[in-house]
């Protein structure tokens, strides 16, 4: 077996990498060549200075096409809950975390267990003449401490 592994060590001290081909090292040449660096440095600043104006554009075409949907929206935004107005039908609370963070004490030398709750609070609201209707999700997060008795 150790005679198999040394015969392949053998063979493998033996080999020798190919040389690069004349194209290869051309291009290398090429590339870090004494021009190399004004070419990188000019593309940089084509990209720095070509993407602060797409975005420019971006926003500006969004805000124009935010605004004549606004405009030509059929019922103007202040009159979509009505004269009767939204009034609330659904909350919930959703508990989606809860850590036991471990038994920790108090200033007082009070040992207590805290525990840290993520919920989201979700409130509807509904107007019943228009059928309108508002969704509010809200995350919050709850620490409570409870007191730990050793009996």
């Amino acid at each position: 077996m150790d005679n198999e592994f040394e015969q392949l060590e053998a063979e493998l001290k033996r080999l020798q990498p190919m040389p690069p081909s004349p194209e290869l090292s051309g291009e290398v040449a090429r590339e870090l060549g004494p021009d190399a660096l004004p070419r990188r440095i000019a593309t940089w600043w084509l990209w720095a200075a070509a993407l602060p104006a797409a975005a420019a554009l971006a926003f500006t075409i969004t805000g124009v096409v935010r605004q004549k949907w606004l405009i030509s929206s059929e019922t103007p935004v202040e009159n979509l809950a009505g004269d009767e107005g939204l009034k609330p039908v659904a909350a919930e609370n959703i508990l989606y975390a809860a850590t036991d963070e471990g038994v920790t004490t108090l200033s007082d030398g009070t040992p207590v267990r805290r525990e840290r709750l993520n919920y989201v609070d979700t409130f509807t609201w509904k107007n019943a003449r228009t059928n309108v209707s508002l969704k509010w999700s809200v995350p919050r997060e709850e620490i409570r401490v409870v007191p730990v008795s050793y009996q």
